[in-house]
């Protein structure tokens, strides 16, 4: 049996069309594989990219606050420095008090305190030249302005000098003082930046 050529095309025709249609399905299921492969890749590509943005995000969050925090404490420590020195300030204008309240007997307590020596030589602010006569009776008395009493003793050799004025007492006692004087200011301002808060 012979087949027509109408049916052998009509053969090849339906031959044809399972073959693209079997074609486009595959086509199809390719595309849609890659389409899933694609919307995967980029899914995970956000993720990555996200979880990078967020690592680098965090690093200049935690970098700038650090900064940040360096500022400040630069800043604090630069304020603190500034009122040390206004509070040292404050502090030698207030010693002129002290030769307003019994000035004579703090002199006398100074001059007790001294090693039992055959001082030669005396410097006393000017207004105490009369005092350290009484009290260094052998002594050569030199008035110097530069401090606002005690007195600045030495023995003839020069190898014993013993510096007992209230500048020098200040100096000794500063880094007891300024703590409890900074802490007072703290307590005044009221700011809550206490050191006790940090």
């Amino acid at each position: 049996m012979t087949m027509s050529s109408k049916e052998l095309i009509e053969s090849l025709r339906r031959s044809g069309d399972e073959k693209i249609r079997l074609l486009r399905q595959e086509a199809e299921r390719e595309a849609e594989a890659f389409r899933t492969e694609a919307t995967r890749k980029i899914v995970e590509l956000r993720r990555q990219y996200e979880a990078r943005l967020d690592a680098a995000t965090g690093e200049e969050t935690v970098h700038a606050l650090a900064e940040a925090g360096n500022k400040a404490r630069a800043i604090r420590l630069s304020a603190e420095q500034l009122l040390s020195e206004r509070l040292l300030a404050i502090s030698r204008t207030l010693l002129q008090q002290v030769r307003n309240d019994g000035y004579p007997a703090v002199f006398e307590k100074m001059a007790i305190e001294l090693p039992s020596l055959a001082w030669n030589l005396v410097r006393v602010h000017p207004a105490d030249v009369g005092l350290a006569r009484k009290y260094f009776p052998e002594a050569e008395i030199i008035p110097v302005e530069n401090f606002t009493g005690g007195m600045d003793v030495t023995i003839r050799d020069g190898t014993i000098r013993v510096i007992n004025t209230l500048e020098k007492r200040l100096e000794r006692a500063w880094n007891e003082l300024l703590p409890l004087m900074v802490k007072d200011v703290y307590r005044e301002v009221g700011d809550g930046t206490s050191p006790e808060s940090r």
